[in-house]
């Protein structure tokens, strides 16, 4: 879908700005499409739910998008997306022609000016604007940038089962550790001024989310150790990229019950409409309560 709700939004939070740039949104999709043992029953029994993340038939929604950061005098960009003309084998991600880049560039972000690429994990809607086709040859679109992989999601993703029907190692990883720009580092590590790593596994081998220490306070991008708030009524629920679900769930679980305690600003990497928000008991479950934007 495009149109107003793909525009981007921000978010102030202390001395750091937090912007989502919107690849795709796409309401009504069947939850049974991204999580085979869930049922409309699941979705309409997590509520209340945010406006808009699911439909009163037990349908989601479903967004790609990046989080930008503005931190400490430096441009931080966290999973860059599908990204434009690469062969994928989803019909949905295949040869794309999204305006990522314009919503992007209307945030007032041009790539020269990134610092950083943070990769959560290296699934391909998380690393796809990193390069871009110019003349037939896949080059860095982020040249003043670090970008950052977690060693065991490099070996995940420069596996010979991983590039057997799809290589987005060769059209959006090879070129950037080619051009000597990326910084291969571990799950936990500290990435300075305040940005740190936390593993957070299950998802893939070396799923990382992404810690930010603001003057106001703390916040988390999750990744994909989850994609839907209707996740947080229902743990159990394995999303169909898993790749090891039993340790996806206990991450879930670990992380949910840490930070409904906490109270912590949660970016959910997948979430729809209102990505930003905190996790909350109610009722004897957790649900998701959105912080709204402070700027479009």
């Amino acid at each position: 879908m495009d149109g107003e709700e793909n525009r981007s939004s921000r978010w102030g939070i202390g001395d750091t700005t937090l912007t989502a740039v919107v690849e795709a949104e796409t309401p009504g999709i069947p939850v049974g499409l991204f999580f085979p043992d869930a049922t409309p029953a699941d979705v309409r029994s997590a509520g209340p739910l945010p406006a808009g993340a699911a439909g009163t038939d037990g349908t989601i929604a479903f967004r790609v998008q990046s989080f930008v950061l503005e931190h400490r005098g430096r441009v931080v960009v966290v999973d860059p997306c599908v990204g434009n003309c690469k062969r994928r084998t989803l019909p949905f991600w295949n040869d794309l022609r999204a305006p990522w880049m314009d919503r992007f560039s209307a945030a007032g972000f041009a790539p020269g000016d990134v610092d950083l690429v943070v990769h959560t994990h290296l699934h391909e809607d998380h690393l796809g604007w990193d390069t871009q086709l110019v003349d037939g040859v896949w080059v860095p679109t982020f040249v003043n940038a670090r970008h950052v992989y977690v060693g065991d999601e490099l070996d995940w993703a420069a596996s010979e089962d991983r590039r057997a029907d799809q290589d987005a190692f060769a059209d959006s990883i090879e070129p950037v550790l080619d051009a000597g720009l990326g910084t291969d580092v571990s799950a936990d590590a500290d990435l300075g001024d305040g940005l740190r790593l936390v593993s957070t596994p299950g998802h893939t081998p070396g799923h990382a989310s992404l810690l930010v220490a603001t003057t106001a306070e703390p916040l988390v991008i999750t990744g994909d150790l989850l994609h839907h708030p209707f996740q947080f009524a229902h743990p159990h629920l394995a999303e169909i990229g898993d790749t090891d679900p039993a340790t996806a769930e206990r991450t879930r679980r670990d992380f949910f019950a840490e930070h409904a305690r906490a109270g912590t600003l949660l970016a959910g990497t997948h979430f729809p409409i209102a990505p930003l928000g905190r996790v909350e008991s109610a009722a004897g479950s957790l649900r998701f309560v959105t912080e709204a934007p402070s700027a479009t």
